[in-house]
């Protein structure tokens, strides 16, 4: 009886003692070196034949012109040498961009299924290395009454693994929630509600305390490929059709014609998923990368697969041309002068679509050389003609360091304008002195510095940030340092009379 106790304690330690060892549940690549190459290298060398590009002076990788915020992507899952063309041109457009979540959305080609099937791994392996789940992602999909764990339909399904490996070529770090979404229409739209609420949750408003700085936001990316066996010019008729309704963000259009048969998509929830959430989470624009199908790829365009691949974005900020800069100091100026003379705000009839566009920006007044006034709106919540005019109110008779300016100093002053950038959370390595403004806030507390305050003072990064929290913020001089402090970067387009 003693024997056996022993031997039972003994096991009891093994098994569940301190030195026990929790092994990791690990999703195994299945299609590795079929669907897809074998290892990093060859995945790198396959892709550098469509994203480098030729110029005179040698082969260099070029980005795409792109101004904008990328937010959610369609890749074909097809194996790659069918695809690895049209995906490439989404390595292009991402190549250097930094995310912290990637959540990859596709079909399951194994199982009929209706619901939202989460892996419940806490990692996948690829030519890689083993990529993080980000669990607490995962469990915040959970929450949702159609979604469960599943790791039996992820297990050999490869709509996610082969689209894995273009998305770590181009990123780098990142940490990813695998998801497969059903048959349900209703499936894909709660869905596409709660990932874009993840989104707006890890962005987080500029106004909204609390939140530690982070390099990269979230992406969302659909795994779908589109028409299946037409011939050539069938398909192609087809998939335009299909990209017409992606393009203007129409998911109800596209929804009536994927029950009629008007158009096809293997992973017809996984893209109404993303593009869904991709506008609520401020996309307001969509680039077709590239489209093509087996045909193109292989030749025979007997029976084809069609490929697309598509860019979800929020537009970025255009640059303003000289006529809209000299009609924003035209009206800062005369909204200085009737201010200053009358008390009264004037009123402007303007044209222009460029300056109704919202957006935030600084009037900086100066008599001679010296500073007569300083006030912007950073984040902008009006058209950006309103904001100079509203701003030029307050430089000129409410920045608190300074009395009203008078009548009689009209003369004198000069005008400078700084159009901004939407502000974007960074780490303190990130910042860039001359080319960005920069913002510190740890709580209620918060300082601001335009661009070019580094070019005016000559700083240091160190004598930049730790002046900007002292004085503009009223935190300890290292304080952008610590891990509580959120930092904000926003460029400008500055130009004076």
């Amino acid at each position: 009886m003693r024997k056996t106790l022993f031997l039972f304690a003994v096991a009891a330690l093994i098994f569940f003692g301190c030195g026990a060892r929790v092994e990791k549940k690990i999703r195994n690549a299945v299609c590795r070196g079929s669907w897809y190459p074998p290892d990093k290298d060859t995945i790198a060398s396959r892709l550098e034949k469509y994203t480098a590009v030729q110029v005179s002076t040698g082969g260099v990788s070029v980005p795409i012109p792109f101004n904008g915020t990328v937010i959610g992507l369609i890749l074909p899952h097809a194996g790659w040498v069918y695809c690895e063309s049209v995906a490439a041109e989404a390595v292009k457009l991402i190549r250097g961009k930094t995310f912290n979540d990637v959540i990859l959305i596709g079909p399951s080609h194994r199982e009929a299924f209706s619901g939202i099937a989460i892996d419940d791994s806490e990692a996948w392996e690829t030519p890689f290395g083993l990529r993080r789940v980000n669990v607490e992602i995962a469990n915040k999909i959970n929450v949702l009454k159609q979604a469960a764990f599943n790791g039996k339909i992820h297990k050999k399904e490869h709509s996610l693994e082969v689209v894995l490996p273009y998305l770590e070529a181009a990123l780098g770090d990142f940490s990813l929630t695998p998801v497969i979404v059903g048959q349900s229409f209703e499936d894909s739209s709660a869905l596409a509600r709660r990932i874009a609420a993840l989104y707006k949750e890890a962005e987080g408003p500029l106004s909204l305390p609390g939140r530690k700085a982070s390099k990269g936001g979230m992406l969302f990316v659909a795994s779908s490929d589109m028409s299946h066996y037409l011939t050539y010019e069938q398909a192609n008729v087809m998939d335009r059709s299909c990209l017409a309704y992606i393009k203007n963000f129409n998911s109800e259009g596209l929804k009536t014609a994927l029950q009629s048969g008007e158009v096809q998509l293997c992973g017809a929830n996984a893209v109404l998923a993303v593009m869904e959430a991709s506008r609520l989470a401020g996309a307001n624009a969509v680039r077709v990368l590239k489209y093509a199908n087996s045909g193109d790829t292989t030749g025979d365009k007997s029976r084809v697969v069609g490929y697309g691949a598509v860019c979800f974005y929020r537009k970025g900020v255009g640059m303003l041309n000289s006529d809209e800069k000299k009609a924003l100091l035209n009206i800062a100026r005369k909204t200085v002068e009737q201010y200053a003379s009358t008390g009264r705000v004037p009123d402007f009839n303007i044209e222009s679509e460029r300056l109704k566009e919202v957006q935030g920006a600084f009037v900086t007044l100066r008599k001679g050389e010296m500073l007569r006034g300083c006030i912007g709106n950073i984040v902008g919540a009006k058209p950006l003609w309103e904001t100079v005019r509203d701003m030029a109110v307050e430089a000129s008779s409410r920045d608190p360091r300074f009395p009203r300016v008078t009548k009689d100093e009209l003369r004198d002053i000069k005008i400078e304008i700084s159009v901004l950038t939407p502000p974007q959370r960074v780490a303190a390595d990130d910042v860039v002195l001359g080319r960005d403004g920069v913002i510190v806030r740890r709580g209620a507390r918060q300082g601001v510095y335009l661009p070019q305050v580094a070019d005016e003072t000559g700083w240091s990064r160190e004598e930049f940030m730790n002046s900007l929290c002292k004085h503009k913020a009223g935190l300890e001089e290292e304080a952008w340092k610590d891990d509580d402090t959120d930092i904000f970067t926003f460029q400008a387009d500055v130009f004076s009379q």
